[in-house]
């Protein structure tokens, strides 16, 4: 259980933060409010019509995207416990691990939905990457930096050859009051 608690906290973050940057970025570059970007999540794997959804469709959106966040946060997660410099390395770990994801959603999700859309909506598969290079920065202080930082905070006694990891927890508490 304590390991779930720091991916929760990461990944509701992440999802926080990108939902609020790319509500702001559509916002100025469209003027499109966030009820339409959440309805357009949903789109992702309703199809068009979840344009014209409403506010249950949005929710849909809404919570699709927070599932994606804690994903990634989970996958991160497990490659940090496989690999432990992940986190001694957090922010440059964090920068790559957001262009990963940016490249892994607009190369490889969003054409695997069109294709998936394509099956049971009979629908052609028409793919057109939706991210521009706003987007990946979003990615990487929104989305990598976050987790990375996050789980490193929560996770120094899990790191190998860790400062703080070495020392006892009196030895910790006195150090902090210093």
């Amino acid at each position: 259980m304590k390991s779930l608690k720091p991916v929760l906290y990461a990944g509701a973050l992440v999802g926080v933060l990108d939902i609020t940057a790319a509500c702001i970025q559509v916002y100025i570059e469209t003027g499109r409010t966030p009820v339409r970007l959440l309805q357009g999540i949903a789109a992702g794997l309703l199809g068009r019509g979840a344009l014209n959804g409403g506010l249950a469709i949005a929710a849909l959106g809404l919570v699709f995207h927070f599932m994606m966040a804690l994903t990634v946060t989970a996958v991160f997660y497990g490659l940090s416990r496989r690999f432990p410099a992940l986190l001694r390395y957090a922010v440059p770990a964090g920068v790559v691990y957001g262009l990963i994801v940016f490249s892994i959603n607009n190369f490889a999700t969003a054409p695997f939905m069109s294709w998936l859309r394509s099956l049971y909506l009979h629908t052609p598969v028409s793919f057109r990457p939706p991210m521009g290079w706003v987007q990946a920065i979003i990615h990487v202080f929104c989305v990598g930096l976050p987790i990375a930082l996050v789980l490193r905070q929560f996770g120094h006694e899990s790191i190998p050859n860790h400062k703080a990891s070495a020392r006892t927890p009196v030895q910790r508490f006195s150090a902090s009051t210093n």
